[in-house]
């Protein structure tokens, strides 16, 4: 019987405590403001610690920014069917998504705007084209290659990024809208 590794719980505290306080940090300010230093000193961690777990800030700040968008994703159902099509299905789940993220707006464009943006648009982009594949209603399309579904979650992800960096400017934005159209068009056509 071959015995799964467990995580060593005292390196699992140390990360969590790091990611909470770029976090913390990324709520009060710039991404160009804070600190290795910072982190440590927030963290109640030492530098070794912070260069155990991440290569650099950047790193550190992606890693942030996918915690914070799974948590916002815990208990969201599928789109369920809706006889108009795809864009009644999807158009209420998109907006609970918004409706989580919306109010770490600024949070999520500091991390767009920094060293770990990169990083973390395509670790989001990985994600939601991982979960489209599983959607139910999608499934007809699920044997399509992990270019289409890239392609398409980068596409979902760059509305989304575009929405909340409108959002943290102040400006109006209709994702929801405009997110359950671009569903109906791919996925209909």
């Amino acid at each position: 019987m071959c015995k799964t590794p467990r995580e060593n719980p005292i390196v699992t505290r140390s990360r969590t405590a790091l990611i909470g306080a770029a976090t913390v940090l990324l709520d009060e300010r710039d991404a160009s403001a804070i600190s290795v230093k910072d982190v440590v000193e927030t963290a109640a961690m030492s530098r070794p610690t912070f260069y155990q777990h991440f290569a650099d800030l950047g790193a550190l700040f992606a890693a942030a920014g996918l915690v914070r968008l799974e948590q916002s994703m815990v208990g969201i159902e599928p789109a369920s069917q809706a006889p108009t099509g795809l864009h009644d299905a999807f158009a209420p789940v998109l907006m609970v998504i918004v409706d989580r993220m919306q109010p770490h707006a600024e949070f999520y464009s500091r991390i767009n705007g920094s060293s770990g943006g990169q990083l973390f648009h395509a670790g989001v982009v990985a994600s939601t084209a991982e979960r489209l594949r599983r959607e139910p209603l999608l499934q007809p399309w699920a044997h399509r290659d992990d270019i289409f579904w890239e392609f398409f979650a980068a596409g979902v992800v760059w509305v989304l990024t575009r929405h909340l960096n409108a959002v943290s400017a102040g400006e109006s934005s209709h994702v929801a809208a405009d997110l359950a159209g671009i569903f109906d068009f791919v996925f209909t056509r």
